[in-house]
């Protein structure tokens, strides 16, 4: 059963909060048997709760202007992907200036993608099929889009880093595995958040992009682990990043840039067009 539509309250939104990270860390202190049931409590317990307080309002928006959604998507990923790279860079210098054994961490396996080539080929589909969609559900229709609902569309961008800050707090196992040297993946997923967030927001609440490049993102990971083929000597997985990100790039430059970024300053609140107003009490996606 879902949401009736109504506001969201603050009471309600810190239950949904507090259920997503107790689910989430429920497996570092239990065992909860295979790994498909781990999956199962941690996407779906928090779901289901989701659902019943916010759901409906997340639905009436998840798959409004799929077009323009995926143009703004792509182009605010790429860019910031960019960005959570040069800024983990800096904090990897920063952090080996102190910790030079850091570098011996860093040699670990991701936890995610410790999986045989066989298995990795089946997350790639469980990337873009459960993750992807689960996640944007939980973490930008729930935890950013309910902040969103609860401040009527004010301070979104700081809000946006506060929900990325938090989405990064969901992924334990990086400072379980890496210790020291953990900033480094968290400051990555930071400005991963970020940039969906952003996206969210200029899109008015769709999810249906943010899932599908989400997913596709992990997915890509996953294909590192899958096939160790190469074209021109360059690894399949990397080639895949690469256009990935390149095909993101242009929908910066050809429509974030010039729709959502370098709009014209001298144009008041009154002189612009007048939108639609979306379906719910969220509020219009900022410009």
């Amino acid at each position: 059963m879902f949401s009736t539509g109504k506001p969201l309250s603050l009471r309600y939104y810190l239950v949904g909060i507090a259920v997503i990270f107790i689910v989430v860390y429920v497996p570092y202190f239990f065992d909860v048997g295979s790994e498909v049931v781990g999956y199962l409590i941690v996407y779906g317990i928090p779901i289901a709760v989701v659902s019943v307080l916010f759901g409906k309002q997340i639905l009436s928006r998840a798959a409004k202007n799929n077009k323009e959604a995926f143009k703004v998507t792509l182009g605010t990923f790429s860019p910031l992907y960019i960005v959570g790279i040069f800024l983990a860079a800096i904090a990897l210098a920063i952090i080996l200036q102190f910790y030079p054994s850091a570098t011996d961490l860093l040699q670990k396996t991701n936890p995610v993608l410790n999986v045989s080539p066989t298995e990795a080929w089946v997350f790639i589909a469980f990337s873009l099929l459960v993750v992807g969609p689960a996640e944007e559900y939980l973490f930008r229709g729930f935890m950013y889009g309910g902040m969103l609902s609860l401040t009527k569309g004010k301070y979104w961008l700081p809000l946006a880093i506060l929900s990325s800050l938090m989405f990064a707090a969901a992924h334990g196992y990086y400072a379980q595995t890496y210790g020291v040297a953990s900033p480094v993946f968290y400051i990555e997923l930071v400005v991963f958040g970020v940039s969906m967030a952003i996206a969210y927001n200029w899109s008015g609440g769709n999810l249906v992009a943010l899932a599908v490049v989400h997913g596709t993102n992990d997915a890509i990971g996953f294909l590192s682990v899958a096939t160790t083929a190469s074209i021109a000597g360059v690894n399949v997985s990397r080639i895949a990043q690469i256009v990935f990100i390149a095909v993101g790039l242009v929908f910066t430059v050809t429509y974030v840039l010039k729709k959502k970024v370098l709009i014209n300053p001298t144009q008041t609140s009154e002189q612009q067009p007048q939108t639609q107003q979306p379906p719910s009490d969220l509020p219009p996606p900022a410009q």
